[in-house]
């Protein structure tokens, strides 16, 4: 977790520094400021670092302008997401909010990257459930096919702490690859 800290401190860092006016709390201060809402669904394959295989991950994510920070020249989109799994007798809910600094890179296309953390409520068939902590770093692909509609595709790992089930620690550690169809509003 410490190398996703220092990899997120470093990456917000520079872009602020070669930002020419950051916006603190946007949402309180800004009367032009924007929610820019969307919403996806998403769909993909994730595994567990201590599980043998990997499994279908699918879910649901808005995202919205940062209500807390902006830069200008640059989007910072605030995706608040909810992932489902199931696979060997192990099913995850994750909510996650994942900030990620948006950089236009071709007529349409944005390129995102960004930490995350979140919750992950974990289940085992017949046995526990636990809720453990997440942090995580992503990055993302971005393509609008209209004004309003729009595709995408993100990866992501994340590091959790350990979960109990009653039988000594268990690490949920993962990572996936989502499809994203989503619309903007």
């Amino acid at each position: 977790m410490k190398k996703l800290a220092l990899a997120a401190i470093i990456a917000l860092t520079t872009t602020a520094i070669t930002a020419k006016e950051i916006k603190v709390l946007p949402i309180l201060t800004d009367s032009n400021y924007c929610l820019t809402p969307s919403l996806s669904l998403l769909g993909g394959y994730g595994a567990f670092s201590e599980a043998n295989d990997g499994s279908t991950m699918y879910g649901v994510e808005l995202a919205i302008a940062c209500p807390a920070l902006q830069l200008e020249n640059l989007d910072i989109k605030q995706q608040i997401s909810y992932v489902y799994s199931s696979n060997d007798g192990l099913t995850t809910n994750s909510i996650e909010f994942n900030p990620h600094v948006m950089f236009n890179i071709a007529d349409k296309l944005q390129l995102g990257v960004g930490p995350g953390f979140g919750l992950v409520f974990a289940d085992v068939e017949g046995g526990e459930s636990d809720l453990v902590f997440g942090l995580n770093f992503g990055a993302s692909l971005n393509y609008d096919i209209t004004t309003s509609m729009f595709v995408g595709a993100e990866a992501r790992y994340q590091w959790t702490t350990d979960a109990d089930f009653g039988g000594g620690d268990t690490t949920l550690d993962n990572y996936r690859t989502l499809l994203k169809v989503g619309m903007h509003f």
